[in-house]
């Protein structure tokens, strides 16, 4: 009996288990079939999603007056467009309608353009609605090869060498200045043949003071990250207003009317003197490669001269395209003898018209050079 009962109890556990699997078999066949679907479903989606567009890479910077010529092809033979509608940076610049299913290309001159970074656009058109779309980058360099500039040294005039100079302007005869660092920043008017300030207003110690250039006999002064700028009065130098940017604020000149910043980058944005709001922006570009670390400005004669900070290198641009005109070098204008190891870089140009010199110093430079930038070759 009780191998019976054993023999009867394993049938019976054996028999349970068999319906047991089959009744779980049945419920994971039934949860994972709609899963299934959804997977399929999803990859359909992706399948469906693809890029309609494969656009070749423009990997070399072109040079204006080349033309760009864009190379694409229109991947799914299912997705048929009524039209393909052109454009650079937003701007409509050409359309095909009934485009065939194949490899094509599109050419664009860059004639006339600025300097800088682009976007080409293709959208798919189909029954009167952006279907399809695809984009690619590319960039334009100057066109031209940079003038060579040296120096020679006029006059020496000494230089305060606790002002770590930002800016630097000549206005009326008198020399301005602005300095940086916090709890040392200030603008200043400044005796050049002593280096000493004739009348100076502090900035709070929360404000790192940078560029400075006078436009309508007003003095516009900017500060670095705080992105906060001031306005005074000239000749008393009185405090009018404040005014704010989006960017780091660097150096500052001005252009006919309008206020041009850099921003430590190799963009120059242009501003309103009244609002400060911000009209354009170029793209700094030499012959080869975009033109960073622009720093201090001064516009001579139409044009936008900048400290290349870090560097003895001075640029200079044309405002309207962006493209650099010319380089010139000041390497070891400040003599070895004349260091104390407390200076920082060169940074500090102040154009003096009236006798045609080019008044540089630097960042807690003991000295200020009136130099005459004179022309050796093209690079």
């Amino acid at each position: 009996m009780k191998g019976k009962t054993i023999f009867r109890t394993a049938i019976l556990f054996m028999n349970i288990q068999n319906c047991l699997f089959f009744v779980f078999s049945i419920l994971f066949l039934s949860s994972c079939g709609p899963d299934k679907e959804k997977e399929i479903s999803e990859n359909e989606d992706l399948l469906s999603q693809r890029a309609y567009f494969s656009i070749q890479a423009i990997i070399k910077p072109i040079a204006i007056g080349e033309d760009v010529i864009f190379s694409f092809e229109m991947l799914d033979s299912n997705k048929i467009m009524d039209s393909l509608v052109y454009l650079i940076n937003n701007e409509k610049v050409g359309q095909v309608t009934s485009p065939e299913l194949k490899k094509t290309e599109f050419t664009w001159s860059s004639k006339g353009k600025n300097t800088g970074k682009y976007n080409f656009r293709i959208e798919g058109f189909k029954q009167g609605k952006v279907s399809e779309n695809g984009t690619q980058s590319f960039s334009l360099k100057s066109d031209i090869v940079p003038e060579l500039y040296g120096f020679e040294v006029v006059k020496t005039f000494p230089h305060n060498p606790e002002s770590f100079t930002q800016g630097f302007e000549w206005h009326k005869g008198s020399l301005w200045e602005g300095t940086g660092l916090n709890g040392k920043s200030a603008v200043m008017e400044t005796d050049y043949k002593t280096g000493k300030a004739i009348q100076r207003i502090d900035l709070s110690n929360e404000y790192f003071g940078e560029g400075i250039t006078i436009y309508n006999n007003q003095l516009y002064q900017i500060t670095w990250q705080n992105r906060r700028g001031f306005v005074y009065s000239l000749p008393e130098l009185k405090n009018l207003r404040e005014f704010s940017y989006s960017t780091d604020g660097w150096g500052i000149c001005h252009i006919e009317t309008q206020l041009a910043m850099s921003d430590g980058t190799n963009f120059i944005n242009f501003y309103t003197p009244e609002k400060f709001e911000n009209i354009r922006k170029i793209e700094v570009w030499d012959q080869k490669n975009p033109v960073g670390a622009l720093n201090e400005l001064e516009a001579v004669e139409g044009k936008i001269w900048a400290n290349k900070y870090q560097t003895d290198t001075l640029v200079q641009i044309d405002p309207a395209t962006g493209k650099v005109l010319g380089y010139a070098n000041l390497e070891g204008i400040l003599k070895d003898e004349d260091r104390t190891g407390e200076e920082d870089v060169l940074n500090g140009i102040a154009f003096k018209a009236d006798e045609g010199l080019y008044y540089v110093t630097g960042k807690n430079w003991p000295k200020t050079f009136a130099i005459r930038l004179v022309k050796r070759n093209a690079i």
